[in-house]
Formats: structure tokens, sequence, C-alpha cells
């Protein structure tokens, strides 16, 4: 039909342009180097616009169409034009074409005028069906999905009331008009984008959402200092907006090891908390271990000064300073330089050097003290013992680094055998006064105690690696091994002290009374060694096999909800700060 039209359009417009000159009779004589008239030119215009709607090239024709309207305004070429516009889908001007083609007189050529009255009926159904055509929105976010809002825009361009909301990606359909697109999105920025909405036109808007900082609480235990790449940021617990993204966290705190841990930041609305128990570092114990092995390394520097090992042992009071000075200088180089090694080792390596170094000083010196009782070969051996412990010490710890719990109950072990040992020793003295170490001259000294020593500490270091690797033992944390010792501390003094006054009162002689005291010193060594063990396990919980990692959680507002369950049954949910019970 409008291929029809357009074909009875073009020959009356021909007819038009060509007819006020044949109707004067006289014929046209126009010279060969004359420009064509405006009235010519149109009609060319027209005829090319006409060819290229034919054959679907409505652009080229919407050109030509616009010539030739502009050169000579006629109602035919306007409507052409028209439909040219609604067929690029430039509804709106081709809303406003069929508006003004409206608006324009009839023709006074009868047959012309019918045509335009019968393109007019046609123009008012198009401009009724273009003018109710949508604008179509789709909208999109990076992140998806977003909350979209579309709000009209006053002639002020303030926005009112949303007409739409939805989610993205989504499509929306909108009237003709001016309207403002807003983007919000927890742990984001709102974005907000104003645009102009014409009918029947389809817009794309997609919009990348910029990430709030993320609010975050760390948190310490003990409390430490805080950087966040390499940025201090003061005392934990810390509460503060950070960027989104990789981050590293570090914590340092006297005593305690330095801690590194990774923090990824995601986008979200709640606050992260991120807590830390911290490790104390093995400083603390190679400081103390420092001070008593320089202070042993002291005195025993002093004794090979001295020449004679009973002119130490039986030094006079106004010459007390010396062996306090020899021991007191080495401590306090020892403490230091073992600071220093100590300050981020771990627990378990301070204690297995310091261990190992004890452990093995009382093999070299019951060596030397059961073969050479005389002389200064237990000295010399110990030290020599020390040195040869502590390293095999530190050369386990880096093959296989164990646990601060197992090598407590190594060290808990071999001490106590060497506690053993000693009072065997004692025991031995009690019948042997000639033994006697201190205080006696060298001549009449044996080697039992030596063997004594040897012995009850090779089987305690034998016996700990067995105890190290039993689950439940191995299991054990530092602190719960220190309260077993402190039971076995407990139980051989207070057994020691009862023993020894009912052997006082029952012979009138300390040496009988040690003969019964050294004995019920060793039964309550063993019994308040059991019976702590067994509280600790049931009061004590154990403490997590590795070190804290670092939580990260999401704090959630506090909030009570109640709702029946049927049958007359209520159900509680209570949302506290760090989750849903």
């Amino acid at each position: 039909m409008r291929s029809l039209s357009a074909c009875l359009a073009l020959g009356l417009l021909v007819v038009w342009f060509v007819l006020p000159s044949s109707a004067q009779g006289e014929e046209s004589v126009r010279p060969a180097e004359a420009q064509p008239s405006p009235r010519e030119t149109a009609a060319a215009e027209f005829e090319s616009a006409h060819r290229a709607f034919e054959i679907g090239d409505y652009e080229r024709a919407q050109k030509h169409y616009s010539r030739a309207y502009q050169l000579l305004p006629h109602p035919s070429t306007l409507y052409n034009l028209a439909l040219t516009q609604e067929r690029l889908l430039d509804y709106e001007g081709a809303a406003q074409s069929f508006e003004q083609f409206l608006a324009m007189p009839l023709s006074d050529d009868p047959e012309s005028a019918r045509l335009q009255q019968t393109r007019q009926r046609l123009a008012e159904r198009s401009i009724k069906r273009l003018r109710n055509l949508p604008a179509r929105i789709s909208a999109s976010a990076v992140p998806d999905p977003a909350t979209v809002s579309i709000h009209p825009l006053s002639a002020d361009g303030q926005p009112s009331a949303a007409m739409a909301q939805g989610q993205t990606p989504g499509i929306f359909t909108l009237p003709a008009g001016r309207y403002r697109l807003r983007y919000q999105r927890d742990g984001y920025f709102p974005d907000e984008v104003d645009f102009d909405a014409h009918i029947g036109q389809a817009l794309l808007f997609s919009r990348q959402l910029k990430a709030r900082p993320r609010s975050l609480l760390v948190e310490t235990t003990p409390p430490a200092k805080l950087f966040l790449d390499d940025r201090p940021l003061g005392m934990t617990p810390f509460s503060g907006a950070v960027e989104l993204g990789s981050h590293r966290l570090r914590f340092e705190k006297p005593f305690h090891l330095t801690q590194q841990r990774p923090l990824t930041l995601e986008a979200g609305a709640g606050t992260l908390r991120f807590h830390l128990t911290l490790e104390p570092s093995g400083r603390t114990d190679m400081i103390v271990g420092g001070a008593l092995a320089g202070a042993g390394l002291g005195l025993m520097v002093l004794r090979l000064f001295q020449g004679e090992i009973e002119n130490f042992e039986n030094m006079p009071l106004r010459e007390i300073y010396k062996p306090l000075v020899a021991a007191a200088l080495p401590a306090v180089v020892g403490a230091t330089v073992a600071g220093l090694a100590g300050w981020e080792m771990p627990v378990g390596e301070s204690q297995l050097l310091i261990g190992s170094g004890a452990w093995g000083t009382l093999l070299g010196f019951g060596v030397g003290l059961g073969a050479q009782p005389q002389w200064l070969l237990p000295h010399v051996l110990a030290v020599g013992g020390g040195l040869v412990g502590g390293t095999v010490g530190v050369a386990i710890w880096r093959l296989g680094k164990p646990r601060s719990g197992p090598v407590a109950v190594w060290n808990s072990t071999v001490l106590w055998a060497a506690h053993i040992g000693a009072l065997s020793w004692a025991y031995v003295i009690t019948h042997k006064p000639e033994a006697t170490f201190l205080g006696r001259p060298p001549e009449g000294r044996t080697g039992e105690g030596g063997f004594a020593m040897l012995g009850s500490t090779a089987l305690g270091i034998g016996l700990g690696i067995g105890l190290a690797h039993i689950p439940q033992l191995g299991t054990l944390s530092r602190r719960q091994v220190a309260y077993v010792d402190l039971g076995g501390l407990a139980g051989g003094l207070g057994f020691g002290l009862v023993g020894l006054g009912a052997g006082y009162l029952y012979s009138g002689d300390w040496n009988d009374a040690a003969r019964v005291a050294i004995p019920s010193a060793m039964a309550g060594i063993g019994v308040g060694l059991l019976g702590s063990a067994l509280l600790v396990r049931r009061l004590l919980p154990n403490l997590p096999v590795q070190s804290d990692q670092g939580t990260l959680i999401e704090l959630k507002s506090p909030s009570v909800s109640i709702f029946p369950t049927g049958a007359g049954g209520l159900h509680l949910s209570a949302t506290l700060l760090d989750g849903t019970f």
C-alpha cells in the first residue's frame, strides 16, 4: 500500500512540477548552458529517493527526500520522508514529520487533495502508534547484580520518586522523557546517569561500580604493633576502613614471634573482624638458659684457674666474691647473647636447644665424675657435653621441627630422671660420706655419683623420646607440662619433708633421717607427677596443635527473631556479633 502510494505520489508530484509551464501553451526553451531550476532539482531528488526507498536503501532515501523537501516543500515529500524515518527506527523524527505533514494545507488539485486526505488518516494512525511506543532501557553493572531505579527529571533537572526499580542485568520500558538512572550495591559507591529516552528507542547502560573500602577490626592476643603492607597502623585493636584487595598484615610484640598474615578483602557492607593469637618466642627461655650456662661456665673457668679443687670448695668467706663475680659477669654476657639469638626463635626450638645442652652437660659431667672424680675432667666434659648436646638439639629442630608440647614432655622426663639420679647419689652419700663432692678432699671421692647421674640421665633421654611420641602425651601443651612438673615438685618436696621429719623423730640423727627422706621424696615425685597429669588432662583443655593462623569473620548486627513452628512450638534465633545460634 505504501509503495503504491509512493508511486502515485511520484506521478502526481512530477505532473505538479511540470504543469505550470505546459498550461500556458508555450514551449519552454532553455539555453544549454542554463542551470536547472529548484523545481526540477527537487523532482530529480524525489525520483532518486523513491528508487532508493524501493530497493531498501533507506538512509540514501532519507537524504534525497530531505533535499527535495528543502528545495520545494511538498506534502508527498514530507509524507515519504516520515515513512523512511520510521523504517530507519527514528520514531521520534517520523512522528514529528507526520505531525508536520498533518499541519500542511490541502492541495488545490482535487486529485492531490484526495490523496493527501487519505494520507492524513494514515499519518494520524502512525502518530498514535509511534507515540505509544515505549523506550527500552537495558541496565547492567560490574559487578552484577546491583539495584537500579529510574527517576523522571523535572524541567529544572530535579529527580522525582522512582517510577521503576529492579536488579541488573535488567530491561525496563519507559515513555519518552528525561530520566536519571541510579545504581546501588552494598559495599560500593552509588552511581547515576542522566539520559533522554525517545519513543521506541533502545538504550544500553553499563556502569563499573567503585567498591567502598571495607571496615576492618583487627585484634590480637596480646595487643601488638600492627603493620598493613609495611605501613604502621598503631597498636591492636585497630578499627578502620581498608581498601579492597590483597594485603599483608604484620604483628610485632617483644618476646613474641613476628607474625605475617595475608588478608584479602572483598566488597561487602559489614565489618570484618580479624583475630590472631600471637605465639610467644623462645627469647625468655634463651635469656634464662644463657644466664645459667654463662654462670656455670664462669665457675668452671674459675675452678681451672684455682688449680686445686678443694681450694675452691673450701674457699674462705672473705673470698666469696670470686665465685660470685665469676658467675655474674658470664651470666650477663650469656643472657645477652642468648636473648639476641632467641629474638625470633620459636619456643620449641629454644626448649630443645636448652634441654639438649643441659642434658648433654649432665651426661658429660657424669662420664667425667665416674671416670676421674678427683680431677677437673668432670667439668671439662660437662662443657663439651653441653656444646655437643646443644648442637644436636638444633639439628633435630632443623630436621623435624617438633612442637613445644612434645619437647616439653621430653625435657620434663629427662629432668625428673636426672633428679632421681641425683637423689640416688645423695642416698649413697648417706652410707658413704667419703663420696661427698662438695666440701671434701678429692682423694676420698668415688665415681658412684657420676655413674648414677650418667645412667639416670641417659635412661631419661630414651624414656622421654618414647613418651613424647605417645599420642595422648604428645598433644600436651607446654603449659600443661609445666603444671605436671609443679605437681611433681610439690609431691617430692611434701613427701621428702614428711619423711625427713619422721626419720629425725624416730632416730634423732639427720643422716638417718635423710635415708628416709630421700626415698620418700622419690615416691612423692612419682605420685605428684601422676596425680597432676591426671588432673591436667581432665581440667585443662588442649591447645591447638598448630599455631593460630588468624580468623576472618564478618560481624553481624545483633538481632532476635521468634516465630511459631506449629503444634504450639516456638523457634528462637539470635544473631550476635560473630554468628548465629
